[in-house]
């Protein structure tokens, strides 16, 4: 019974002109047209952001930050390691690591988004062959 009401709904409804048939297709292809170029500029978007994410510097704040944290940990790993009053040449070899892990000529140009991982990088930064050899110009 369900294939004759289906037959008899079809045979009543009137088919459709050859030119709306064709001004349907055209509007499909154009919102699929459309869905590419938004789709496209979402992907532009998205790029741009991360390139204006990692052009944008540390602020002069946040680079004294991480200064006063490499003295500090210089200071505690001196300390660590009994290589007294060699502060300067840990935090030279601490700043050192940093700008060679970040890819950056000095602090200043350090992307904001790598603050954070900076800051841990420097309280976490203990290289003992290189304290060794600190140590051993120090005496």
């Amino acid at each position: 019974m369900e294939k004759r009401e289906i037959i008899q709904q079809q045979a009543q409804t009137p088919a459709l002109p050859d030119d709306m048939v064709q001004a349907w297709q055209q509007m499909a292809q154009a919102m699929r047209g459309m869905a590419d170029m938004a789709r496209a500029t979402n992907e532009r978007m998205t790029s741009l952001e991360q390139q204006v994410r990692l052009l944008t510097k540390v602020t002069p704040l946040q680079a004294s930050e991480i200064n006063t944290a490499m003295k500090q940990r210089a200071s505690e790993l001196c300390e660590s390691h009994h290589a007294p009053g060699c502060d300067k040449a840990v935090a030279a070899a601490i700043r050192r690591d940093v700008r060679l892990m970040q890819g950056v000529q000095s602090l200043r140009e350090l992307p904001r988004c790598e603050y954070t991982v900076t800051l841990q990088q420097v309280r976490l930064w203990d290289d003992y062959k290189i304290m060794k050899a600190i140590k051993a110009k120090g005496r």
